[in-house]
């Protein structure tokens, strides 16, 4: 990947066992990689710094990340709702939603950045 084709990525992730793999993952494919294990670091992320897609866990410490959702939705930014939980009342809310259910792979991961990144190619699904 060349430095134009990388993009900054946002991980909210309150496991930071799971956050670092993620981590390393996304950086393995050539991203600058953010990691935020609260919601409040997460939302202030997003309005003091340029991002192009975000990863989010769906319960960060027994608070929901639907203010998160919101402001996601409202700024336009791509990202996908990590979750092992039935998230079927979000998705009826909000059907443009992608969901990345846990546990997830190497390659689910790595799939569905590229699609956040590049949405004509989960169109061609």
């Amino acid at each position: 990947m060349t430095s134009a084709e990388a993009k900054r990525l946002l991980v909210v992730e309150d496991d930071p066992v799971i956050a670092m793999l993620m981590e390393d993952i996304l950086r393995d494919l050539g991203h600058e990689v953010f990691v935020n294990l609260t919601l409040a670091h997460a939302l202030l992320e997003i309005d003091t710094h340029e991002v192009d897609a975000v990863l989010l866990d769906m319960h960060l410490r027994g608070e929901s990340a639907r203010p998160m959702v919101l402001a996601l939705i409202e700024r336009k930014l791509p990202f996908a709702v990590l979750s092992g939980s039935d998230q079927s009342a979000l998705q009826q809310e909000f059907p443009q939603v992608r969901l990345l259910p846990k546990p997830f792979g190497k390659a689910q991961l790595e799939r569905t950045v590229r699609e956040l990144l590049n949405p004509a190619l989960s169109a061609s699904d």
